[in-house]
């Protein structure tokens, strides 16, 4: 839905379903063990806070009837973080489909720090897609459509 640039709200709703579907899971195999603990730790944040920042947009939306005239500035950076997680937390279950692979070298081309490293996943993710970050937002989700179309194909 990302790649096919599909009503974002339903995109980003969806991907916010997956996101706390798989932490869940994840949450009950490995205690401690999600991605979204690791961001957390990383960013020195209170569970409370994470949350609070990464489900801004879909608590939003699921409870829109609290405010009705109540606005959202809603960034699409918001769905590639819920989808990252939930890519991220489903490698903790078992192996990713071609689908999630590439949207998982997406996102790392997306996020590419300004320094890479030799054997970084970032080097890799970058020769794929090229500099996500460098491109309009149209371009950026024409490179993943082309991912899919080359590593997944229907």
């Amino acid at each position: 839905m990302l790649f096919a640039e599909d009503d974002p709200v339903c995109t980003h709703t969806l991907a916010g379903a997956a996101s706390i579907l798989l932490t869940d899971l994840v949450e009950h195999r490995i205690p401690g063990g999600t991605w979204e603990r690791k961001a957390q730790d990383a960013n020195h944040l209170r569970t409370a806070e994470f949350f609070k920042i990464a489900r801004q947009s879909q608590n939003f939306l699921k409870h829109a009837r609290d405010d009705a005239t109540a606005t959202l500035d809603f960034n699409t950076s918001d769905t590639d973080a819920l989808l990252a997680l939930a890519v991220m937390n489903a490698s903790e279950l078992a192996p990713l489909s071609p689908e999630a692979q590439v949207y998982q070298l997406w996102s790392l081309a997306l996020l590419t720090p300004k320094e890479l490293s030799t054997g970084s996943p970032f080097k890799e993710a970058i020769e794929y897609f090229g500099n996500l970050q460098n491109m309009e937002r149209p371009q950026q989700l024409a490179a993943g459509r082309k991912g899919l179309a080359e590593f997944a194909p229907r």
